[in-house]
Protein backbone atom coordinates (compact mmCIF):
# COMPACT_ATOMS: atom_id res chain seq x y z
CA UNK A 1 0.00 0.00 0.00
CA UNK A 2 2.95 2.90 0.99
CA UNK A 3 4.66 1.61 -2.27
CA UNK A 4 1.06 2.54 -4.23
CA UNK A 5 0.79 5.49 -2.21
CA UNK A 6 4.16 7.01 -2.36
CA UNK A 7 4.17 5.51 -7.09
CA UNK A 8 1.17 7.78 -6.84
CA UNK A 9 2.52 11.21 -5.10
CA UNK A 10 5.23 11.16 -7.65
CA UNK A 11 3.01 10.92 -10.28
CA UNK A 12 1.13 13.86 -8.96
CA UNK A 13 4.39 15.95 -8.93
CA UNK A 14 5.20 14.84 -12.49
CA UNK A 15 2.08 16.06 -13.73
CA UNK A 16 2.14 18.94 -11.71
CA UNK A 17 5.78 19.95 -13.26
CA UNK A 18 4.66 19.33 -16.53
CA UNK A 19 2.71 22.46 -16.93
CA UNK A 20 3.88 24.68 -20.43
CA UNK A 21 6.12 27.35 -19.81
CA UNK A 22 5.18 30.42 -21.16
CA UNK A 23 7.80 33.27 -23.06
CA UNK A 24 9.23 35.23 -20.23
CA UNK A 25 7.76 38.93 -19.72
CA UNK A 26 10.98 40.41 -18.22
CA UNK A 27 12.20 41.42 -21.67
CA UNK A 28 14.69 44.15 -20.54
CA UNK A 29 13.57 46.54 -22.98
CA UNK A 30 9.88 46.18 -21.65
CA UNK A 31 8.40 49.38 -20.20
CA UNK A 32 8.91 50.28 -16.88
CA UNK A 33 6.38 50.67 -13.95
CA UNK A 34 4.87 47.45 -14.05
CA UNK A 35 4.19 45.03 -10.79
CA UNK A 36 4.28 40.97 -11.15
CA UNK A 37 1.40 39.64 -9.71
CA UNK A 38 2.43 35.89 -10.58
CA UNK A 39 5.89 35.51 -11.51
CA UNK A 40 5.65 31.31 -11.98
CA UNK A 41 7.16 30.17 -15.53
CA UNK A 42 3.74 28.86 -16.18
CA UNK A 43 1.73 31.63 -14.82
CA UNK A 44 2.84 35.18 -15.37
CA UNK A 45 0.87 38.35 -14.74
CA UNK A 46 1.92 42.09 -14.48
CA UNK A 47 0.23 45.08 -13.82
CA UNK A 48 0.86 48.76 -14.37
CA UNK A 49 -1.81 51.77 -13.39
CA UNK A 50 -2.10 54.56 -15.84
CA UNK A 51 -2.79 58.01 -15.67
CA UNK A 52 -6.19 58.56 -16.94
CA UNK A 53 -9.23 59.29 -15.16
CA UNK A 54 -11.91 56.14 -14.08
CA UNK A 55 -15.20 57.53 -15.80
CA UNK A 56 -17.61 58.15 -12.68
CA UNK A 57 -20.04 56.57 -14.97
CA UNK A 58 -17.78 53.44 -15.17
CA UNK A 59 -18.93 53.24 -18.89
CA UNK A 60 -17.27 51.37 -21.75
CA UNK A 61 -17.18 50.36 -25.09
CA UNK A 62 -17.30 46.45 -25.04
CA UNK A 63 -13.82 44.97 -25.40
CA UNK A 64 -12.22 44.89 -28.93
CA UNK A 65 -10.29 41.84 -29.46
CA UNK A 66 -7.18 41.24 -31.68
CA UNK A 67 -4.26 38.79 -32.61
CA UNK A 68 -0.54 40.04 -33.15
CA UNK A 69 1.34 39.25 -36.30
CA UNK A 70 3.15 36.05 -35.97
CA UNK A 71 1.40 35.24 -32.54
CA UNK A 72 -0.21 31.96 -33.69
CA UNK A 73 2.16 29.28 -33.97
CA UNK A 74 2.36 26.61 -37.49
CA UNK A 75 -0.99 24.33 -36.64
CA UNK A 76 -3.13 27.05 -35.93
CA UNK A 77 -5.36 28.50 -38.74
CA UNK A 78 -6.67 32.39 -38.54
CA UNK A 79 -10.10 31.09 -38.01
CA UNK A 80 -8.44 28.96 -35.05
CA UNK A 81 -6.78 32.52 -33.76
CA UNK A 82 -9.75 34.22 -33.97
CA UNK A 83 -11.76 32.07 -32.19
CA UNK A 84 -9.42 31.84 -29.41
CA UNK A 85 -9.40 35.89 -29.33
CA UNK A 86 -13.21 35.86 -29.11
CA UNK A 87 -13.13 33.93 -26.81
CA UNK A 88 -11.03 35.70 -24.86
CA UNK A 89 -13.17 38.90 -25.31
CA UNK A 90 -16.18 37.06 -24.34
CA UNK A 91 -14.73 36.09 -20.62
CA UNK A 92 -13.39 39.42 -20.30
CA UNK A 93 -17.23 40.87 -20.95
CA UNK A 94 -18.54 38.19 -18.77
CA UNK A 95 -16.36 38.88 -16.19
CA UNK A 96 -16.56 42.54 -16.08
CA UNK A 97 -20.16 42.73 -16.51
CA UNK A 98 -20.96 42.71 -12.70
CA UNK A 99 -18.50 45.65 -12.43
CA UNK A 100 -18.64 48.54 -15.51
CA UNK A 101 -21.68 49.34 -17.79
CA UNK A 102 -20.96 47.92 -20.83
CA UNK A 103 -22.33 50.11 -24.60
CA UNK A 104 -22.02 48.76 -27.88
CA UNK A 105 -21.99 52.57 -28.94
CA UNK A 106 -18.62 54.92 -29.37
CA UNK A 107 -19.01 56.64 -26.44
CA UNK A 108 -17.35 55.42 -23.45
CA UNK A 109 -13.72 54.37 -22.46
CA UNK A 110 -11.59 51.26 -24.00
CA UNK A 111 -10.68 48.04 -23.52
CA UNK A 112 -8.79 46.34 -25.66
CA UNK A 113 -7.01 42.78 -25.55
CA UNK A 114 -4.56 41.37 -27.82
CA UNK A 115 -3.22 37.82 -28.12
CA UNK A 116 0.41 38.02 -28.42
CA UNK A 117 1.08 34.11 -28.20
CA UNK A 118 -1.35 31.57 -29.43
CA UNK A 119 0.38 27.98 -28.70
CA UNK A 120 -0.51 24.91 -29.50
CA UNK A 121 -0.96 22.01 -27.96
CA UNK A 122 0.43 18.72 -29.36
CA UNK A 123 -2.87 17.49 -30.80
CA UNK A 124 -1.49 13.61 -31.25
CA UNK A 125 -0.49 13.57 -27.18
CA UNK A 126 -3.58 15.33 -26.79
CA UNK A 127 -5.65 12.62 -28.38
CA UNK A 128 -4.09 10.08 -26.64
CA UNK A 129 -4.65 11.53 -23.15
CA UNK A 130 -8.06 11.75 -23.87
CA UNK A 131 -8.33 8.32 -25.39
CA UNK A 132 -7.20 7.19 -22.12
CA UNK A 133 -9.19 10.23 -20.12
CA UNK A 134 -12.36 7.99 -21.42
CA UNK A 135 -11.26 4.32 -20.02
CA UNK A 136 -9.71 5.32 -16.68
CA UNK A 137 -11.16 6.73 -13.55
CA UNK A 138 -10.34 10.25 -12.47
CA UNK A 139 -9.13 13.15 -14.79
CA UNK A 140 -5.87 11.83 -16.71
CA UNK A 141 -3.82 13.97 -18.51
CA UNK A 142 -0.10 13.27 -20.16
CA UNK A 143 2.22 15.80 -18.61
CA UNK A 144 3.52 16.88 -22.38
CA UNK A 145 2.55 18.60 -25.55
CA UNK A 146 0.76 20.98 -23.43
CA UNK A 147 -0.36 24.36 -25.14
CA UNK A 148 -0.25 28.03 -23.46
CA UNK A 149 -1.43 31.51 -23.86
CA UNK A 150 -0.28 34.56 -23.84
CA UNK A 151 -2.16 38.37 -23.81
CA UNK A 152 -2.07 42.07 -23.50
CA UNK A 153 -5.05 44.16 -22.07
CA UNK A 154 -5.55 47.55 -21.49
CA UNK A 155 -8.42 49.66 -20.46
CA UNK A 156 -8.29 53.71 -21.41
CA UNK A 157 -10.53 56.43 -20.66
CA UNK A 158 -12.82 58.48 -23.69
CA UNK A 159 -9.74 60.14 -24.45
CA UNK A 160 -7.40 57.12 -24.83
CA UNK A 161 -5.45 57.78 -21.63
CA UNK A 162 -4.29 54.38 -20.49
CA UNK A 163 -6.16 53.16 -17.30
CA UNK A 164 -4.78 49.76 -16.35
CA UNK A 165 -2.61 47.86 -18.58
CA UNK A 166 -2.21 44.36 -17.55
CA UNK A 167 0.49 41.41 -19.27
CA UNK A 168 -0.46 37.83 -18.95
CA UNK A 169 1.06 34.43 -19.57
CA UNK A 170 -0.76 31.05 -18.44
CA UNK A 171 0.45 27.67 -19.86
CA UNK A 172 -1.99 24.39 -19.43
CA UNK A 173 -1.36 22.32 -16.50
CA UNK A 174 -1.96 18.83 -16.67
CA UNK A 175 -4.20 18.48 -13.52
CA UNK A 176 -6.48 21.22 -14.17
CA UNK A 177 -6.95 21.53 -17.68
CA UNK A 178 -8.33 18.62 -19.84
CA UNK A 179 -7.17 17.64 -22.96
CA UNK A 180 -9.35 18.83 -25.89
CA UNK A 181 -8.38 17.62 -29.30
CA UNK A 182 -7.66 20.40 -31.35
CA UNK A 183 -4.24 22.65 -31.66
CA UNK A 184 -6.19 25.16 -29.89
CA UNK A 185 -7.63 23.20 -27.06
CA UNK A 186 -5.24 24.79 -24.10
CA UNK A 187 -5.11 27.94 -25.33
CA UNK A 188 -9.09 28.40 -25.67
CA UNK A 189 -9.43 26.81 -22.24
CA UNK A 190 -7.15 29.26 -20.51
CA UNK A 191 -8.75 32.50 -22.36
CA UNK A 192 -11.48 32.93 -19.53
CA UNK A 193 -8.76 32.70 -16.86
CA UNK A 194 -7.19 36.06 -18.79
CA UNK A 195 -11.11 37.60 -17.65
CA UNK A 196 -10.90 36.69 -14.24
CA UNK A 197 -7.40 38.18 -13.36
CA UNK A 198 -8.29 41.53 -15.32
CA UNK A 199 -11.36 41.60 -12.90
CA UNK A 200 -9.71 40.88 -9.87
CA UNK A 201 -7.26 43.83 -10.89
CA UNK A 202 -9.52 46.51 -11.52
CA UNK A 203 -11.10 45.74 -8.25
CA UNK A 204 -8.78 48.11 -7.00
CA UNK A 205 -10.62 50.84 -8.96
CA UNK A 206 -14.18 49.71 -9.09
CA UNK A 207 -15.42 49.01 -5.31
CA UNK A 208 -19.05 49.32 -6.44
CA UNK A 209 -21.16 46.19 -8.42
CA UNK A 210 -23.58 47.64 -11.27
CA UNK A 211 -27.54 47.13 -10.28
CA UNK A 212 -29.12 43.64 -11.30
CA UNK A 213 -30.72 45.50 -14.52
CA UNK A 214 -27.43 46.88 -15.73
CA UNK A 215 -25.62 43.56 -14.98
CA UNK A 216 -28.44 41.83 -17.01
CA UNK A 217 -27.89 43.89 -19.79
CA UNK A 218 -24.46 43.44 -19.85
CA UNK A 219 -24.56 40.01 -20.08
CA UNK A 220 -27.09 40.43 -22.75
CA UNK A 221 -24.63 42.54 -24.56
CA UNK A 222 -22.11 40.73 -23.86
CA UNK A 223 -23.59 37.54 -25.55
CA UNK A 224 -24.89 39.86 -28.71
CA UNK A 225 -21.22 40.27 -29.63
CA UNK A 226 -19.01 37.39 -28.98
CA UNK A 227 -21.90 34.50 -29.42
CA UNK A 228 -22.09 32.14 -26.56
CA UNK A 229 -20.85 28.51 -25.70
CA UNK A 230 -23.13 25.41 -26.72
CA UNK A 231 -25.37 24.35 -23.03
CA UNK A 232 -25.13 20.98 -24.09
CA UNK A 233 -21.45 20.94 -25.73
CA UNK A 234 -20.02 22.36 -22.55
CA UNK A 235 -22.07 19.41 -20.75
CA UNK A 236 -20.76 16.98 -23.18
CA UNK A 237 -17.52 18.00 -22.45
CA UNK A 238 -17.78 16.36 -19.00
CA UNK A 239 -17.50 13.14 -20.79
CA UNK A 240 -15.84 13.76 -23.82
CA UNK A 241 -13.85 16.61 -24.64
CA UNK A 242 -14.85 17.83 -27.26
CA UNK A 243 -12.61 20.78 -29.30
CA UNK A 244 -13.49 24.47 -29.20
CA UNK A 245 -14.43 24.30 -32.43
CA UNK A 246 -16.84 21.78 -32.39
CA UNK A 247 -18.80 23.89 -29.28
CA UNK A 248 -18.09 27.48 -29.73
CA UNK A 249 -19.91 28.96 -32.98
CA UNK A 250 -17.69 32.05 -32.30
CA UNK A 251 -19.08 35.78 -32.86
CA UNK A 252 -21.73 36.33 -34.74
CA UNK A 253 -21.40 37.75 -38.30
CA UNK A 254 -23.16 40.71 -36.78
CA UNK A 255 -24.60 42.53 -34.33
CA UNK A 256 -28.93 41.57 -34.92
CA UNK A 257 -29.53 45.08 -34.02
CA UNK A 258 -28.70 48.31 -32.60
CA UNK A 259 -28.38 47.97 -29.01
CA UNK A 260 -29.01 50.81 -26.20
CA UNK A 261 -26.74 51.48 -23.30
CA UNK A 262 -27.51 49.88 -19.94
Amino acid sequence: MNLIMQSSAVFVAMLAAGCASVPSQKSTDAPAGFQAVRDQPHYQVSVRPGEGVWPADTLFRLPNPSVADGAPDAGITTSQADLVANHAARSVCQSLAPWLRWTSGDEGGLMTLQLVRIMANNRGVTATSAVIDAAVPGPFRLPAGLGALQVASQMQDASGAPLLEMRWARGANPLLHRARISTIGDAWELAPSHGRDLRDALKTYLKTTQPADVQKANLALCEQRFGHVSAAGRAASLIVPLSPEAIDPARPPADPKPSETP
